[in-house]
């Protein structure tokens, strides 16, 4: 009376009996050990939580069949979110794991690095904790030389690809402990990855700065996320916290010298987290004489426009179409993604590592589209005459619902920045720069974004790729404690705008669904 998951590091066993779970994704998101996609968090709407049944040739509904090709439902591929838990199952996720090209780097040649720690001794860690990806650089206090960098998907995303997905999972405190230790669980394991590659005990390690979105540091420190789902969208803290590595909070399971201190950044709003912060620290922007945006695309587009004197910020609900999620063939940034495509033909295009291709990323998307714009194969409305999709490779087409998932990001960043833009009275002829922040933002073309849309033509030729922002910013935390202070005056000038209470966003946000060619 058994159901077995079989996956590349061990087998798990579990008594069928004792198994409440109703289907095979809330029994595999229950397990912190198994790492496992499910972009949708187990709504039966992404088609992405691909399993392989060994023994159970139960009958597949049409809900379930649309997601899956002919050669998978031969195969007995099938998606967790829609079989039911039976005894005598083997659930094979073996090979599943896909390897994602995670942007570690500092692209910046204006972010100064100071040496003067919180504690003067022995190593400190830094580290980004994003929705998608978390980030994690080991240096040496004493010299603020960077040792080493690590990184990995963010194991959080077993119960959604975006924060609202792991808000509303994480609305009971039983929930919100296991997500709690799923974070808990990664962040310590990348701080003694990084200590056993260099031959460092954790207990040389006497600082943990961490940034990242609101909602991650509130899953962090266990804080019921659930006021930033709803309006008027209140966050429990928005303050730096310090803990002690034995803090009952943390439950005593960041491993490192029990007298050092763990550090989480303070953020500016619900939807501006410390991670943004973090990034106009390491763009510098709170000390520029002209004013510079600062553009974080992802699942909720950040958006800072500002200099020394006044600073003004805003979040859009882009949703998840650039990380991969509600695209038909759409894939994080892994190996034999298409991450290119060529402007005269779409047919044309590269993948990460030169493998065949799988899917498509975000920047191969845009690509795409722009494309197509191009080409003909779709018009500037969005609709595309070809009601069966516009097929890229063999196994990857583009579809019709899949525009519509671009559009609607696109309108919601341009729209925003826009918003910024009026409310701060400046012309785009004075913008200095444009940062454009992350893994995505730092990857993708600049030509085609600026051909669809995405960012203000206007701009297009002040766009400086920055890297992680965020993992730059909270080292400049970790490395110099008077940031601390910095932080605070950056908080103190920086006013958030929410566009949800913005009567004039809705009108951008329509007229910005076009695509411009």
């Amino acid at each position: 009376m058994t159901v077995k998951i079989l996956t590349d590091e061990k087998t798990f066993e579990l008594d069928f009996k004792k198994i409440s779970a109703p289907n095979i994704y809330s029994l595999i998101k229950s397990i912190p050990q198994i790492d496992f996609i499910a972009p949708c968090g187990g709504g039966q709407r992404c088609g992405k939580c691909k399993i392989k049944l060994l023994n159970d040739n139960s009958k597949i509904s049409d809900s379930e069949s649309k997601f899956l090709t002919p050669a998978e439902r031969k195969d007995n591929i099938r998606l967790a979110c829609f079989v039911n838990v039976s005894d005598g199952q083997i659930i094979d996720l073996r090979n599943i794991k896909a390897i994602q090209s995670i942007m570690t780097d500092n692209r910046l040649t204006n972010s100064k690095i100071v040496v003067n720690p919180l504690i003067t001794e022995g190593y400190g860690v830094s580290i980004d904790i994003g929705t998608t990806t978390v980030a994690a650089s080991l240096y040496d206090l004493q010299t603020a030389n960077r040792i080493s960098v690590t990184s990995d998907i963010n194991r959080q995303s077993r119960f959604g690809s975006d924060v609202i997905s792991r808000i509303q999972f994480a609305s009971t405190h039983e929930n919100l402990m296991i997500i709690q230790d799923t974070i808990l669980n990664e962040v310590n394991e990348l701080i003694t990855k990084l200590c056993k590659s260099n031959n460092l005990s954790n207990n040389q390690i006497n600082l943990v700065y961490i940034a990242g979105n609101t909602t991650m540091l509130h899953l962090f420190m266990g804080l019921d996320p659930t006021g930033i789902g709803v309006a008027p969208f209140t966050p429990v803290t928005l303050e730096t916290h310090f803990f002690s590595p034995d803090d009952v909070t943390l439950k005593s399971i960041i491993n490192i010298n029990n007298k050092g201190k763990i550090m989480v950044c303070a953020s500016i709003a619900s939807y501006v987290g410390a991670d943004i912060v973090a990034g106009i620290l390491a763009s510098g922007i709170h000390t520029s004489d002209k004013p510079c945006i600062l553009l974080d695309v992802g699942t909720n587009g950040e958006i800072v426009l500002g200099n020394k004197d006044r600073i003004l910020c805003c979040a859009t609900a882009a949703g998840p179409a650039f990380e991969g999620a509600n695209i038909s063939c759409g894939v994080a940034g892994i190996q034999g993604a298409i991450n290119t495509v060529s402007y005269d033909d779409a047919n044309t295009f590269t993948t990460i590592g030169d493998k065949s291709p799988i899917g498509i990323c975000g920047s191969g998307l845009i690509d795409a589209i722009y494309s197509m714009l191009r080409n003909g194969i779709i018009e500037e409305s969005g609709w595309m005459e070809d009601t069966e999709g516009f097929k890229i490779a063999e196994n990857i087409t583009l579809t019709q619902k899949d525009v519509r998932e671009v559009q609607n990001a696109k309108a919601a960043i341009a729209a925003g920045l826009k918003i910024l833009i009026k409310r701060s009275g400046y012309k785009y002829s004075e913008i200095d720069k444009l940062y454009l922040a992350g893994g995505f933002g730092t990857v993708m073309n600049v030509e085609s974004s600026a051909g669809i849309g995405l960012i203000p033509p206007q701009l297009k030729e002040k766009v400086i790729p920055a890297g992680n922002t965020s993992l730059t910013g909270i080292t400049m935390l970790l490395l110099d404690k008077t940031n601390i202070e910095t932080i605070e005056n950056i908080r103190k000038i920086t006013e958030y705008i929410e566009l949800s209470q913005d009567s004039e966003f809705t009108d951008e946000y329509v007229d910005n669904m076009f695509f411009e060619i």
